[in-house]
């Protein structure tokens, strides 16, 4: 069910500007430009909060998927290591939780931005951060994610077509970002005038 679905006022509540998705393709490092532009933020004063992806660095072992809290700073392997040869899942349950965690956090925070680093196969299938995605959105806060190309049907149907794509680059997201505040400033100030 999508989210629009699931709240038939939704869409008259949710600015579509809000609900931000950087679309990508492999071999972009989109998880590098949503670290770099959340830091960013929270450099220039913003509250941001969810997760990210950390980008792979020198020491990244083959296949390692690290989360941050942008909150806290706190750094979770997403992935068990189980050693040569296992075939069973390696993702990693606690890691998941406490990512879920971090996010409903900077929800209840009423941080500036959310972020959660990918909208994926997980969520398409209604699991992963499907109902934290819901949660930031429902909470009228911002949100960025990142949508793989292929999979942007499914982030339609999840959103009920409702939301922006952005291009995977940093001119264009600061873009939204500066539009975003611009247009949250002014209802801001309607509300208090």
């Amino acid at each position: 069910m999508s989210v629009a679905a699931a709240d038939p006022d939704f869409a008259t509540r949710l600015n579509a500007f809000d609900l931000a998705a950087l679309v990508y393709e492999d071999g972009i490092a989109i998880d590098r430009l949503m670290v770099d532009f959340a830091r960013g933020l929270a450099e220039a004063g913003r509250r941001v909060g969810g997760i990210a992806q950390l980008p792979p660095g020198p020491a990244t072992e083959p296949g390692q998927v690290d989360l941050i809290d942008l909150m806290t700073g706190d750094i979770r392997p997403l992935k068990q290591r189980l050693g040569p040869g296992a075939a069973s899942c390696t993702l990693d349950g606690s890691a998941l939780a406490a990512a879920s965690t971090g996010i409903r956090r900077a929800v209840a925070a009423q941080v500036d931005l959310v972020v959660i680093s990918k909208f994926s196969k997980q969520e398409i299938a209604g699991g992963g951060f499907r109902a934290e995605f819901a949660a930031a959105v429902e909470a009228g806060l911002p949100v960025l994610t990142s949508v793989k190309r292929s999979q942007i049907g499914g982030w339609l149907a999840f959103t009920g077509g409702l939301g922006t794509l952005l291009d995977g680059r940093m001119d264009i997201l600061v873009d939204w970002w500066a539009e975003t505040e611009r247009r949250r400033a002014k209802t801001r100030h309607r509300h208090v005038s």
